[in-house]
């Protein structure tokens, strides 16, 4: 099985008032395990104007919107891939953000649009071409392309916000059965509730802690469900 580990970062709880800052997906086949170091990963963060969201979110992420304005206010091409270079990140703008995200999960076949999903030239016969690479291009007769989304309460939360994004829910839709690791790690017994990511890592006997990095906690996710089937 190929599925997508995301994690989000967000200015607060609520995705009716609350944005997006940024994503990170890590694509794991679970019949072709490779290195950590070796999964294809992204990061993106999103570039915005103004920014709305709870105190609490706002100050968690100060480091993360700081990389985002001095992205946004450099100067020059060189200026803003040393900020790239230095945060592993991508920095776009929101209406470019699943454009990109399509083309990634495209590019390592973490996709089902149909039988010839990978044919670029299948559903709408238009395409387009970017860095070289041939891609089906993004219309507004196309169905969405589906993929098996992983992730700490991502169908309640990160899922939510992500089909806010400008095009996600016309071009990517998460199954309806996603994959959430907590449930492999609750004590029945003595838990009055799921546990947390911090402590589901513990008890897979991984460093419990958690940077609250969209690409680390994706990752962290993926290291949780290797314990299940590796």
């Amino acid at each position: 099985m190929i599925y997508v580990s995301i994690d989000i970062e967000t200015t607060g709880l609520d995705n009716d008032n609350s944005q997006v800052l940024s994503i990170g997906l890590v694509v794991e086949d679970t019949n072709n395990l490779k290195p950590f170091d070796e999964l294809p990963k992204l990061e993106v963060a999103v570039i915005r104007e103004r920014l709305e969201g709870e105190i609490f979110a706002l100050n968690m992420n100060k480091e993360l919107i700081s990389d985002i304005l001095s992205y946004k206010i450099a100067k020059t091409p060189e200026a803003k891939a040393e900020i790239i270079e230095r945060t592993g990140r991508e920095y776009l703008y929101e209406e470019d953000v699943t454009k990109r995200i399509f083309h990634f999960l495209y590019d390592h076949k973490a996709l089902d649009g149909g039988p010839d999903t990978f044919n670029p030239l299948y559903q709408n016969r238009v395409v387009e071409v970017v860095d070289g690479k041939t891609y089906p291009a993004l219309t507004s007769k196309m169905k969405p392309y589906y993929f098996n989304g992983a992730g700490k309460n991502f169908a309640n939360f990160d899922n939510k916000f992500l089909e806010r994004l400008p095009r996600w829910k016309q071009v990517l839709k998460a199954r309806g059965r996603t994959i959430d690791p907590s449930i492999l790690f609750v004590d029945w017994k003595n838990d009055e509730a799921i546990p947390g990511l911090s402590l589901c890592k513990e008890r897979a006997h991984l460093d419990p802690h958690v940077t609250h990095n969209a690409i680390d906690d994706a990752m962290d996710i993926v290291k949780l469900l290797r314990t299940q089937y590796a």
